[in-house]
């Protein structure tokens, strides 16, 4: 079995690998080839080999990732992970695995992050989950009232060419305190934001955008996708809603109330909603809105000083942790952390994918130490859950 970087030729074979893996063709997106080599650097994408058969394929996008505070931390995105079903068990997708995080160290990337297609793979490897969402679904919206007496913004409906020179500003403005939103460079909305290959439509519709308008000011919007239909005669279309931005809770009640009131719809989805949404908030009738709790962006912390420093805290205080055999001291002034290698005895330890889970403030120590993977002083455990604290709930607004 050959491990290497795969050339600039073999673009179309490495694509072919990953999609016939997750069950897709080639020809449901035809101008796949062009945007892998606009999104990926060369030299960032490997593939295995057994002879002349690529069998196995990962590759890093460069990302920067929002942390607490408002920062954000380089970080290597792990993606295209595959391996074809013919050679599974052979160890294939941990040689896969050292190619990225070797690259990943060498170029400076403090951090590595991914979405993972399943749960149990990577672990194993350092990466602990960082943020969550609700998959949810909200059925007859049409008849559940929505901010009913809040003050609301005008709706402006516009074309795909308005909202690729709006959208991109509205999102840098209501994610800049997001803990894992993605800092989005203009590549990566043309080439994945706004993207309508056939194989995302699914025999839905062509994206709808829509924008809050408060005076002069654009202050949200929301993209959606609709799938009519009519059973016994009554309307029972969906709407899919694929990103809904906010800048502030009047905006966000705003195109809420928008999308549970679009006529011949009743059913309204998104598969990504932040977990601290105010929707069950703003409805008469909350048991209408189903939710179901997932894991998005798993992390894994690299550079531990590094990314310690990158965050802001909400309190000051210094914690002394072991991660493995290495020992740290984070002590944080007025909100800023530095981290230093110690020789005192820890007050705390755990793994590295705790660290991972604790970075963004999606979960506390005090939850991992019930589950025995922090242990330490109760004291410390305390102070570590006011320092990895986050006003902010991480999210990941996208899979990649």
């Amino acid at each position: 079995m050959e491990l290497r970087v795969i050339t600039d030729a073999e673009v179309t074979a490495f694509r072919e690998t990953l999609l016939n893996t997750f069950g897709n063709d080639l020809d449901g997106d035809p101008d796949g080839d062009a945007r892998f080599r606009a999104l990926i650097a060369p030299g960032q994408a490997w593939g295995a080999f057994d002879g002349a058969t690529m069998v196995g394929t990962t590759a890093t996008f460069a990302l920067q990732l929002g942390v607490p505070g408002g920062a954000s931390l380089p970080t290597a995105g792990l993606t295209m992970v595959s391996v074809r079903p013919s050679h599974r068990r052979r160890g294939i997708v941990r040689s896969l695995m050292d190619l990225h995080l070797a690259d990943a160290r060498e170029r400076g990337y403090p951090a590595s992050a991914l979405w993972a297609s399943e749960a149990a793979i990577y672990g194993r490897f350092g990466y602990g989950i960082s943020a969550y969402s609700d998959a949810m679904r909200i059925e007859k919206a049409g008849s559940i009232e929505v901010a009913e007496g809040r003050a609301l913004d005008a709706l402006e409906w516009i074309d795909e060419k308005r909202a690729r020179e709006v959208l991109p500003t509205i999102y840098e403005q209501a994610t800049a305190m997001r803990p894992g939103a993605l800092r989005r460079s203009a590549l990566w909305w043309s080439e994945r934001r706004f993207l309508e290959a056939p194989y995302m439509r699914a025999g839905a519709s062509r994206r709808r955008h829509v924008l809050a308008r408060r005076g002069d000011q654009l202050v949200g919007y929301v993209v959606y996708r609709q799938r009519g239909g009519f059973h016994d005669d009554l309307p029972s279309g969906k709407t899919e809603i694929n990103e809904l931005i906010a800048i502030d809770p009047q905006a966000e009640a705003t195109l809420w109330r928008f999308v549970l009131g679009i006529d011949l719809h009743p059913s309204v989805t998104w598969w990504n909603t932040p977990t601290d949404d105010t929707l069950s908030w703003l409805v008469t009738d909350p048991r209408k809105i189903y939710r179901h709790r997932v894991d998005t962006l798993w992390l894994r912390i690299e550079d531990v000083p590094g990314a310690l420093a990158a965050r802001r805290y909400p309190v000051d205080g210094a914690l002394r942790f072991a991660i493995d055999d290495a020992a740290w001291e984070l002590t944080v002034e007025n909100g800023h952390g530095r981290c230093v290698a110690t020789t005192k005895n820890p007050e705390l330890r755990f793994a590295r994918t705790t660290l991972g889970a604790l970075y963004l403030g999606a979960t506390t120590a005090t939850q991992l130490a019930r589950a025995d993977l922090v242990r330490g002083d109760a004291a410390a455990i305390s102070r570590a859950d006011g320092l990895f604290a986050s006003p902010v709930a991480a999210w990941c607004p996208e899979i990649f």
